[in-house]
């Protein structure tokens, strides 16, 4: 500013010198006004030029996830921190820094495994994994991108802060199933589940019992775990380090017995049936559970879990969707296991539409050119199947099939109505679709 008002002074200077003496008192005058002028002007354009950044608050919406047991554990990836909020709320502090978190990504020990548990998504549209390894040694909120991940981790947005992994892979059964154990049995093996634990009955209880081995798991760290079956108490089974059991000589095992008489008024113990539980659900919502036996499962005596072996189980007007996440098994398939089994609603195949006056309810006649179109639209919705067995019918998608057939309105003349003009739709029946008589009834007034 001093360089320019100095450049103003010197060009009144030259002004002055070409003038005459008998102006120098008037231009000498209105140098100094314009001085003035240029000055209170200059100031103020400096005052408007200057401004300060707004940040945008950052808040965060928090949400509930849904995944099976089996589905709910990633690695770390090593590129960011866990942080004690998601984003960056206000006075957010690191709890593992990178240099923490490139370790647990090089690990293997199943402890370093992170239990995804909750979701929160910030106001600028990032989303962030609530988590826990299941050492339980850090606990946190880390970046995962900009994708809703609450019912899937793969979802999560490649190279952030987190990838989906498993804990533990099948392995083989022994061929000698017959093992006694030296240590106590867990719910699930140690460090695989962010809920395992040592089973209720105390070790006392079944420690010198027989047991035989039904199933078998790698952790991340390659030990071998078995899942067993106590021989003689139904209710007593769990998960064991392959290390504390040793195979049991069966031959040695068996003792001599006396065949006795069968003693009718003796009551008969039926032995207990294995089962595994199926959950279905539509969209995350609770459809139904149906518990079922093993045997049920079996394809060529080994228990699946597929969309064919579990079809007939399947409630009814639903289907198993394409989804990657269709099935999600919570670990083996074995005794007491449980399985998520995500739906979708099976599409009609055929139709009726009917019309019927809003006010009362009486059904209108359409002409035969107007059945014509009505089966157009029949069409158009079991094309976009927008009708569902069992399911309300999205209104919104009904009505723009209905304006792009020009059905909006209809002229009374094409209808079993007395009078001119055009009555318009208004409304559609909300009742779900029967899947014996599939029906769209539209009102119009």
């Amino acid at each position: 500013m001093q360089s320019f008002l100095k450049k103003t002074v010197y060009a009144g200077l030259t002004l002055f010198a070409l003038g005459s003496l008998a102006t120098m008192s008037s231009t000498t005058a209105n140098a100094n006004a314009k001085r003035h002028v240029t000055t209170k002007h200059v100031a103020k354009k400096a005052k408007k030029v200057k401004h300060t950044k707004k940040r945008t608050k950052v808040t965060a919406n928090y949400y509930k996830v849904h995944f099976a047991e089996n589905a709910a554990y990633a690695k770390s990836t090593g590129i960011v921190s866990i942080m004690n909020k998601p984003g960056r709320l206000g006075n957010a502090k690191i709890v593992a820094g990178k240099e923490t978190m490139r370790r647990l990504a090089k690990s293997n020990l199943p402890q370093n495994v992170f239990h995804v548990y909750g979701m929160a998504k910030t106001n600028t549209g990032l989303y962030y994994a609530h988590v826990v390894t299941l050492g339980g040694k850090y606990r946190g909120w880390i970046y995962v991108g900009k994708n809703d991940f609450r019912y899937n981790l793969d979802n999560m947005t490649k190279n952030t802060g987190l990838e989906a992994t498993k804990t533990l892979r099948y392995g083989a059964t022994p061929s000698n199933v017959n093992v006694k154990i030296s240590e106590k049995l867990w719910t699930y093996p140690k460090f695989s589940r962010y809920n395992a634990r040592v089973v209720s009955h105390k070790k006392a209880s079944y420690i010198k019992d027989d047991f035989k081995v039904e199933s078998a798991v790698y952790n991340t760290r390659g030990w071998l775990y078995y899942y067993v079956q106590d021989t003689k108490k139904k209710s007593v089974n769990g998960w064991i380090f392959n290390g504390n059991t040793k195979a049991l000589d069966v031959k040695k095992a068996k003792k001599k017995t006396t065949t006795k008489p069968i003693d009718n008024k003796q009551t008969q113990t039926t032995p207990t049936t294995s089962t595994y539980t199926l959950v279905f659900k539509y969209n995350g919502n609770f459809v139904s559970t149906k518990i079922v036996n093993l045997s049920d499962l079996s394809v060529s005596g080994t228990p699946v879990v597929t969309a064919d072996s579990i079809a007939k189980f399947i409630p009814n007007n639903y289907q198993v969707t394409s989804d990657a996440n269709a099935i999600n098994t919570d670990g083996p398939i074995v005794n007491n296991g449980a399985a998520v089994i995500n739906l979708a609603p099976v599409p009609a195949t055929r139709l009726n539409i009917v019309l019927k006056q809003k006010d009362t309810g009486a059904v209108l006649n359409p002409s035969s050119d107007l059945v014509s179109t009505l089966n157009q639209v029949g069409q158009d919705l079991l094309n976009q199947k927008v009708v569902l067995n069992g399911q309300s019918v999205n209104g919104d998608a009904v009505k723009t099939i209905l304006s792009n057939r020009g059905l909006l309105s209809i002229d009374q003349s094409k209808l079993s109505t007395i009078g001119a003009g055009t009555l318009q739709f208004v409304d559609i029946d909300s009742a779900k679709v029967d899947a014996s008589n599939p029906t769209v009834t539209l009102y119009y007034r």
